[in-house]
């Protein structure tokens, strides 16, 4: 177990800023030393400062796509004699997707993993489903939803936690699964 958790630090919460400059020690930005010895184990003041360190993120991430990520994917499927929606669906969610699912098959193999790979999947999924997808149809002027597509992805979507339910509530995938949740991707 960590020592880096909530229940331990809560346990230390005497000497918490101690405790954390000791055994929490991070790559980039150091959060626990910011909320227990800057901000003193203020939420009214931790939160608004991790809540603009998110905007920023965001920011960075959005203005790097629209730099680099789409000029290429432009290149990439004009090279291909692609459409931009086929383009779209399938070079981008591969872009998108490949770092998830690498990082889910190594944290597969360790103690846990598998419920974090679950986890962080289906997190991602419901995140991009319901923020991006959202944010493109209501900022969008372009943007038309085709009923019948739209019920159809939504369904497919959901198909799809229910085979991942599957997959928890058997404890092992079998090969009926694996080619039900493969056909889905074909659909």
């Amino acid at each position: 177990m960590s020592l880096c958790t909530y229940e331990v630090i809560q346990e230390n919460i005497q000497n918490a800023c101690e405790f954390v400059k000791e055994n929490c020690e991070t790559a980039y930005i150091d959060f626990y030393a910011m909320h227990y010895c800057q901000f003193e184990n203020n939420y009214f003041l931790t939160i608004p400062v991790l809540l603009v360190i998110l905007l920023l993120c965001f920011f960075m991430l959005s203005d790097t796509s629209n730099r680099y990520l789409s000029p290429a994917l432009t290149i990439l499927s004009d090279k291909l004699k692609m459409s931009q929606n086929l383009a779209g669906v399938t070079l981008l969610a591969l872009g998108n997707g490949a770092p998830d699912v690498i990082s889910g098959i190594v944290a597969s193999g360790e103690s846990g993993g598998m419920e974090f790979t679950v986890g962080s999947l289906l997190a991602g999924g419901v995140f991009v489903t319901c923020i991006v997808f959202s944010s493109v149809v209501l900022f969008s002027k372009s943007v038309q939803l085709t009923k019948e597509l739209f019920i159809r992805d939504v369904f497919l979507y959901l198909l799809a936690i229910i085979i991942l339910m599957l997959f928890s509530v058997f404890g092992n995938v079998n090969v009926y699964l694996a080619i039900g949740f493969f056909s889905l991707y074909i659909m």
